[in-house]
């Protein structure tokens, strides 16, 4: 469940209790009471995740063995070496293994978190066209 989404949880359930706070005239302990539901019901909400995500963090995902992978050519993935990947601005170029070079956005790399590739590292990858012409997609270091 995004941020937004819970934010926006938690505000129903807050205006919810302070309608029926008013409108229940209710004083003292009772409101206090009211708006611990509020907050309980606020976590239950927040805390439910999607299926087959329980118990998992992003990093329980990254450290995972991966099953075998297809070779690059029976995946219809190409390989290549990166050229140059500026981590701030999120974007390099990666010299495929004919020569020719190629955009890469650090969207297309896979993995989770502040995603980057190395000067020099070699990679295997998709190549798909986009308006600004082709671009590496589900990039994957192979070292």
């Amino acid at each position: 469940m995004s941020l937004v989404v819970k934010i926006i949880l938690s505000l129903v359930i807050a205006g919810i209790a302070a309608a029926a706070t008013s409108s229940l005239q209710l004083a003292g302990a009772q409101v206090y009471i009211a708006f611990a539901a509020a907050t309980v019901a606020t976590a239950l909400l927040a805390s439910i995740s999607r299926p087959g995500a329980a118990g998992k963090r992003p990093a329980d995902s990254t450290s995972a063995k991966k099953p075998p992978r297809e070779t690059a050519a029976a995946a219809g993935r190409e390989q290549g070496q990166v050229k140059w990947f500026n981590v701030s601005k999120g974007f390099g170029f990666i010299t495929k293994d004919d020569g020719e070079e190629i955009f890469v956005h650090f969207r297309s790399i896979r993995g989770g978190g502040r995603r980057g590739l190395r000067d020099g590292q070699r990679v295997t990858f998709v190549v798909a066209q986009s308006d600004k012409g082709p671009q590496a997609e589900d990039v994957e270091g192979i070292d």
